[in-house]
């Protein structure tokens, strides 16, 4: 199959394109586990943030 590609001229093409989306797949993938799992997390620390926020003005 792969020397069909190559004979039309496209094998680079489908090589380079699955080089560059696989590794960007990874890292979608990597930053929305960490969003999502990481939401309570995130949503404390921004509480604590407001707290801390409303004390100091008061």
């Amino acid at each position: 199959m792969l020397r069909v590609f190559r004979a039309m001229g496209i094998a680079d093409d489908i090589v380079n394109i699955a080089f560059t989306l696989v590794p960007g797949a990874i890292a979608v993938s990597v930053a929305l586990s960490f969003g999502l799992g990481g939401r309570e997390a995130a949503g404390r620390r921004m509480a604590y943030w407001l707290a801390k926020l409303r004390n100091d003005k008061a």
